[in-house]
């Protein structure tokens, strides 16, 4: 056996023997800064802070002070993280509104869309300072018009984790050139680039419920001086259905329809003309296919009995003492206990789904650099095409009947009193239980039209650009002027007034505008003020004004004081204003019909760290959101028009509507690490959050909820997430080996929204190092296989979020 088979085989043996040790994946907040690549040059651990303990990237010069983490690709290779949710998941204050799975999580709804930063979703997203959201976006569908606040953006889809140099997390709104609107904060992604060696790397690993990861990248430089660097990633993830732990009954179920299977490829070169000159294009392709599962089944209720209860009530109604039909009378959401389970039809049965196409092009030109400042011009492309398809037939039309309602009238004049009787009509008439026979459940779907098609008419979303940066050092001032005209479309096919299926192109342009000056009064006092300015045209669908444009100049203040060698303060307030999105302008929603407002605000931080023999750092941030408007979302009672056989029919009950109201949030993190000695670090970390609204008077919640004050519809907002975030991270290296043990505990979880009031979280990985080319390597995360959440929603029952059950994965990287 060669050289190249022998070390193959001890990377399996390796893998095979690793797997006694049972494990999974995260990391610390030491951010493995000793050693790590900033631009072309490696930068030793001296410069990976500046004299204020602020941590040092490509882009930091933009911030003074401010709550940042950075995550390294040491890191994220280290602990490998499968993409970049799990790598920021272990920040505490960041929160991802998604179930765990991988397919559906950004297609559905607003509960299940976006990010949160200190319980704020109005987040930012960057690749390398460049915002990828696009203002037409309608992710989250026409719910937009409901005042959702979602990014429209999903993380993993941004980029391929294999392509990530590092990750910037900045909460709240600090860095004041990512825009007014980056209320709870910015995340920045920041793309390798080739190193001065050539090297090619191969990452191989599978694991627990026939998951399979595969990366390949080939990093280098070319010329007699090295001067053009080119970096070159491909990746492909695929698994089988998720399982997950029921926080109800403690057993493991399997989610059907939450398979998946992704596709990328990045290219990033640049060439250097001088220290100062330098050209940057990057292309990032990515595309894939994800089941659309949409929520997870309550295994209290996963059985024939139950789901016959609960289907009828949905799709049918309420029977009388007489078993007589009740008009109007179908129960959805939490009241029909249950009643989520009925979405195991979509992606389990019908194999609904959701896909994707993302073709990104970014050109960048550096002409100059002052104090690591950059002055460039940018132009940029995103062209994103997705679509989902989510099938789901509940109930077959009745025989000569307009409705199944009259089906079952006309069956049963003087009420379904023969229990017997009545399992039999809604075995004939009723979508099968699918956790039953599955040739029952096949023949359903057969007889309904089949599995879900392809999309016919999948939408796009473009958008292209071009950003100017000029940047100056002028004594003791560093200025920094940045312009970006942004031209954003939303392609899509609707019906019209006539059901006649129509193109429609929606279409925004913006212009941003910023001017920083970071004043360096001395060696222990920055001042930064800045003025930013924003002007978002009308709307137009094909052509239309669609009304909504809005423009605003923000100002904002950031100071940083260092008290001594070892500790720093920071404050800093920036004024805020959030633009509604396309819907929210030409729709109102609910009895109240109320026209929605831009969301505006103050934000203002505090923050200390402080530093101890260098080997304990400590910090402490505090903000506060006070915003003079913004959009609530709750289940408020109201009434609606419906059209049943071309007629209008009036109903009413609770319903979700999106208000203004005042909102004041505050957050609090703390975090310690400590490096115990050359093989041990330890970091530890706190977060909690509140909010506290106010809205107009009149407003009344769902009674069923319970709330004491039924009269703040927001009341339940905090009740959607727990209150606390505790994280503890423990890290070994010595040699060869590595280890990292992340433990995460949730506590102030309301029991009306979660299945526990706390959860203990554990995740570990191992990393061998073969040879010094060879490192055999296992991650596991959810240890223990506990049941938890860290999400919910208010029209299900807890535990409709349930965060996926243990997962193994073993796998080999080999460099060559």
């Amino acid at each position: 056996m060669n050289t190249t088979g022998k070390r193959i085989s001890a990377a399996l043996l390796a893998c095979l023997a690793l797997t006694t040790f049972g494990g999974g994946a995260q990391a610390s907040f030491d951010e493995h800064l000793d050693n790590y690549q900033l631009d072309t040059k490696v930068v030793k651990g001296d410069r990976s802070k500046d004299q204020f303990g602020n941590t040092v990237t490509e882009q930091s010069y933009y911030r003074t002070g401010g709550d940042v983490k950075v995550i390294t690709r040491d890191e994220i290779e280290k602990r490998h993280y499968s993409d970049l949710t799990e790598a920021i998941k272990r920040i505490p204050g960041v929160t991802f509104q998604n179930p765990g799975y991988r397919g559906g999580e950004y297609g559905y709804d607003p509960f299940n869309n976006g990010i949160s930063i200190n319980g704020d979703s109005r987040v930012i997203i960057l690749v390398d300072g460049r915002r990828v959201d696009n203002v037409t976006s309608a992710r989250v569908g026409s719910r937009t018009g409901r005042g959702t606040k979602s990014t429209g953006v999903n993380l993993d889809q941004v980029i391929n984790i294999n392509a990530v140099d590092k990750i910037e997390v900045i909460k709240g709104p600090g860095a004041s050139v990512y825009g007014s609107d980056a209320t709870g904060g910015v995340i920045n992604i920041i793309t390798r680039k080739g190193e001065e060696a050539n090297e090619a790397t191969l990452d191989i690993s599978t694991g627990s419920w026939g998951k399979h990861n595969y990366d390949f990248s080939y990093s280098g430089s070319a010329g007699n001086d090295n001067s053009l660097h080119y970096y070159v990633g491909l990746h492909r993830v695929m698994s089988h259905d998720t399982k997950y732990r029921d926080g109800h009954t403690g057993d493991t179920g399997t989610l059907g329809g939450s398979r998946f299977d992704e596709r990328s490829g990045n290219i990033r070169i640049d060439k250097d003309f001088s220290e100062t000159d330098r050209l940057t294009v990057s292309i990032n392709h990515q595309q894939g296919k994800d089941g659309y599962p949409i929520s997870t089944p309550n295994l209290q209720y996963w059985n024939e009995a139950d789901w016959n209860r609960i289907i009828f009530a949905a799709e049918v109604g309420t029977l009388d003492d007489q078993g007589r039909l009740k008009p109007n009378s179908t129960v959805w959401g939490r009241v029909n206990k249950g009643y989520h389970n009925l979405f195991a039809l979509d992606g389990l049965a019908y194999n609904s789904f959701s896909q994707y196409k993302n073709n990104d092009i970014d050109v960048k030109y550096t002409f100059d650099r002052q104090a690591d400042m950059e002055s460039f011009i940018r132009l940029y492309h995103q062209l994103h095409t997705y679509g989902d398809v989510d099938k789901y037939v509940w109930s077959l039309p009745g025989t000569g009947h307009t409705s199944i309602q009259d089906q079952f009238n006309a069956d049963f004049p003087n009420g379904a009193t023969d229990k017997e009787a009545l399992k039999t009509w809604i075995k004939k008439y009723l979508a099968p239980f699918p956790g039953g026979s599955m040739s029952d459940l096949e023949a359903w779907v057969a007889k309904t039209g089949g599995k879900a098609p392809a999309p016919k008419y999948p939408p796009d979303e473009k958008k292209y650009g071009v950003q100017l940066q000029v940047s100056r050092s002028l004594g003791k001032h560093d200025l920094i002027g940045n312009v970006t005209y942004d031209k954003a479309s939303y392609y899509y096919h609707d019906t019209d007034e006539n059901y006649d299926i129509k193109e429609y192109t929606m279409r925004r342009d913006s212009l941003y505008g910023y001017v920083q000056d970071k004043i360096h009064v001395n060696d222990n006092l920055d001042i930064t003020p800045a003025l930013r300015f924003v002007y978002n045209g009308n709307y137009t669908k094909n052509g239309v004004s669609q009304k909504g444009a809005t423009h605003a100049v923000t100002p904002a203040l950031n100071v940083q004081y260092k008290l001594d060698d070892t500790s720093s303060v920071y404050a800093g307030w920036t004024r805020v204003l959030r633009p509604l999105r396309s819907e929210d302008y030409i729709s109102t929603y609910g009895e109240y019909k109320t026209p929605l407002h831009d969301e505006k605000g103050n934000v203002y931080t505090l923050g200390y760290q402080k530093t101890w023999n260098k080997k304990t750092t400590v910090g402490v941030n505090y903000s506060l959101t006070d915003m003079t408007n913004a959009i609530a979302y709750m289940p408020i009672f109201t009434k609606w028009t419906v059209y049943e056989n071309n007629a209008p029919v009036q109903k009413q009950g609770f319903r979700s509507t999106a208000v203004n109201a005042k909102e004041k949030k505050t957050a609090f993190n703390i975090t310690v690490d400590h490096k115990l000695n050359q093989y041990w670090t330890v970091g530890a970390a706190y977060s909690h959050l509140s909010d506290k609204w106010g809205v107009k008077s009149g407003y009344v919640v769902d009674p069923s909820w319970g709330y004491n004050d039924s009269g703040d519809i927001n009341t339940g907002i905090n009740k959607l997430r727990p209150a606390n975030h505790y994280t503890l991270n423990v890290n070994y290296e010595k040699g060869k080996l590595s280890s990292g043990l992340l433990i995460n505990y949730y506590t102030g979880a309301n029991v009306e929204a979660f299945t526990a009031r706390r959860f203990l979280i554990l995740d570990w990985n191992l990393n061998y190092d073969v040879t010094k080319d060879l490192t055999t390597y296992i991650a596991v995360t959810n240890l223990t296989n506990q049941a938890y959440e860290t999400s919910s929603n208010f029209r299900y029952d807890p535990g409709s979020s349930a965060m996926p059950a243990r997962q193994m994965m073993i796998g080999a990287k080999y460099k060559f």
